[in-house]
């Protein structure tokens, strides 16, 4: 059985959120450029044009996490930075971005992880309709046999896409993400498209020896509001949607179809060969939990008939971004998904709890504090569980709720851009050097 003082600790950036330079060095647009013009979908009107500008501070927040004592350093490629036009023609100057991260991470001897895909789509591929063309799958073929043959000689560690269901369900279903796209037949078609995406991506690192390739996936605790049937089947509904309907299909397992009838719709785009295609056995899952949702039935909410009851009705402690702060699911999903395979590797890819500006930070200590005991009762059950990956490093842009929620354990000074050590990075810095090995 593995000790908790055997797991390695690491930190997510994702690049939408931190690099900036958002035209800089001949980097195209990208969905989440355009979105944020639309001021009225981000929270405080804000934008990622600078972020934390990561792409000039990269040395900084890498020295940074290295001090603390963090071991890997996880961060997203932009798509548009390496092809601004989605496809076509390679950008030199954002594949040399890359590479100066990679090396300094290696010089500095912290172990850097690639994500492929988080949410950032080429604006010029989204005109072509995104997700939601079957094209895009050959296009991230293309694209991640670009980061393979440029990265894969020093990068052994990599993560397909990043939350699946929060990506379409947010850009291409409910529209409070770019591209801001709605609608049951968008949602449909993305989603089957970005899993054969995920699946093609995988095959293709894989031809490289000794790479270990996962994806990180978004989960969500789902309880029944009550014993009623109604809100047991709807609360399962609901689970199928947000815990199984983008896990499901890669383990060979299809579509939740008997327990989400809506996801009956999806057959449309499924051609000859696509299922089989589609299973794809990961060296490893990255789990990333932060909430509970409690869910009654309500005939009247289209395709789901089932609604959320809000955390401030249950009573329950919520973040700046009204989600209950929920640790548990941390031990639940560890053990759910060693149901699946027990011996298949498990990481928490992301972890982290949003606090308001000038919040108590020991709110966020505490919180670690019960990931940890959460952890150890994973470990306890034999779950073959590596590490964890805090999210994030950084106060950075938090999508539509912009810079409003700090998750990051380093605070930013948006004037000078001038990072300071939180409360919980000190903690953790001393936590860290108390469980070397």
């Amino acid at each position: 059985m593995r000790k908790i003082e055997e797991l390695t600790w690491g930190v997510t950036l994702a690049a939408a959120q931190t690099e900036g330079a958002y035209n800089k060095d001949g980097k195209g647009l990208s969905i989440w450029d355009t979105f944020t013009e639309k001021k009225y979908k981000i929270k405080d009107r804000s934008n990622a044009k600078i972020a934390t500008d990561f792409y000039h501070r990269y040395k900084e927040d890498i020295d940074i996490a290295v001090a603390i004592g963090l071991r890997i350093f996880r961060f997203s490629i932009a798509w548009s930075r390496i092809l601004p036009d989605g496809v076509g023609e390679i950008n030199a100057k954002g594949v040399d971005f890359y590479n100066k991260v990679i090396d300094y991470c290696l010089e500095k001897g912290i172990e850097p992880w690639i994500t492929t895909y988080h949410w950032d789509l080429p604006q010029k591929l989204q005109d072509k309709g995104g997700w939601v063309n079957r094209d895009i799958v050959e296009a991230y073929k293309k694209y991640v046999t670009i980061l393979r043959d440029h990265f894969s000689d020093r990068v052994k560690n990599w993560i397909i896409i990043n939350e699946g269901i929060v990506c379409i369900g947010g850009g291409y279903f409910l529209g409070v993400h770019a591209p801001g796209k709605r609608g049951i037949r968008n949602f449909s078609a993305a989603t089957h498209h970005l899993l054969l995406a995920q699946a093609t991506g995988f095959k293709v690192l894989k031809q490289v020896d000794n790479l270990c390739v996962g994806t990180a996936v978004s989960c969500t605790k789902i309880e029944p509001f009550s014993k009623s049937k109604k809100d047991v089947r709807a609360a399962k509904r609901i689970d199928a949607l947000m815990n199984r309907l983008f896990i499901e299909p890669h383990l060979g397992m299809g579509y939740p179809e008997s327990d989400l009838p809506l996801v009956k719709r999806i057959q449309k785009y499924v051609k000859d060969g696509d299922m089989d295609q589609m299973k794809t056995d990961f060296d490893f899952w990255g789990i990333q939990t932060y909430t509970r949702e409690v869910i009654r039935a309500a005939w009247y909410i289209p395709y789901l008939g089932a609604m959320q009851v809000k955390p401030k009705n249950r009573n329950v402690a919520t973040s700046i971004m009204g989600w209950e702060t929920y640790t548990k699911g941390i031990s639940y999903f560890l053990k759910r998904f060693a149901n699946y395979d027990r011996n298949k590797s498990l990481w928490l890819t992301e972890c982290g709890m949003a606090l308001a500006k000038n919040e108590d930070e020991e709110k966020r200590i505490e919180y670690y504090t019960e990931i940890i005991d959460e952890m150890k009762l994973a470990l306890n059950d034999n779950v073959n569980l590596k590490g964890i990956l805090l999210w994030t490093l950084v106060d950075n842009f938090e999508w539509a709720e912009g810079y409003v929620p700090k998750f990051g354990i380093v605070s930013l000074n948006h004037k000078t851009l001038e990072r300071k050590l939180k409360k919980t990075a000190i903690w953790l810095t001393t936590y860290l050097s108390n469980v070397k090995l």
